[in-house]
């Protein structure tokens, strides 16, 4: 069973759903740039360590967390609604084990107020990707998506709902996947089932 950090920065949403389906992975460690967050409160209920990170300044932040991560010695760590951009020295430091679930189909629309964008752009179809973290804003090789359908009447909000349950189910099986090595890194490329992975598996 492979060991997990989560970092989390609002009401754990994405964490619940990972400790919901805790069948394949152990969820060791959750640390948070947000003190008295409802996040903290989830793993604080499932009896999960868990540490605040004031992340004012990146450097020091990063250290912390590395001491962390070098303790816990996880086999992977999940961004789950982790608003703060990682260096590329700390995201260099463990290549190929950070993964982040991002709320649109990337490469379009990294960064921030993605189904408002969606919808300014009159887009028909949107939804959620993962994929593996390196030292640019939501970038790096893509694992993952799940999609949902844009329809005239909807609004951000309506977009955020209807993506959020598949977010969850997007997440936690690609985790799973990874945790079953079905999904694993071999000399640079990543694979899924012995064959490079070219283009994102569908989860939906």
């Amino acid at each position: 069973m492979i060991k997990i950090i989560v970092f989390i920065s609002g009401r754990g949403s994405n964490l619940k759903a990972l400790l919901k389906n805790e069948n394949e992975y152990q969820i060791c460690h959750v640390i948070s740039d947000k003190p008295d967050i409802e996040g903290l409160a989830v793993a604080q209920a499932h009896e999960v360590i868990n540490s605040y990170i004031n992340w004012q300044d990146r450097s020091r932040a990063e250290r912390i967390a590395t001491d962390i991560i070098n303790n816990e010695a996880p086999d992977l760590i999940v961004l789950a609604g982790f608003m703060k951009i990682l260096s590329t020295e700390f995201t260099e430091k463990f290549r190929n084990r950070i993964i982040n679930i991002h709320p649109s189909l990337l490469p379009d629309y990294p960064g921030l107020n993605t189904h408002q964008r969606v919808l300014d752009d009159n887009q028909t179809i949107h939804g959620a990707t993962v994929h593996y973290v390196d030292g640019l804003l939501d970038h790096g090789q893509t694992i993952s998506q799940t999609h949902i359908s844009v329809n005239h009447n909807d609004t951000a909000e309506t977009l955020a709902n209807k993506l959020i349950t598949k977010e969850h189910k997007l997440l936690t099986q690609t985790v799973c996947l990874i945790a079953n090595q079905q999904i694993y890194w071999h000399n640079n490329c990543l694979l899924y089932n012995g064959k490079a992975l070219t283009k994102p598996l569908v989860i939906e």
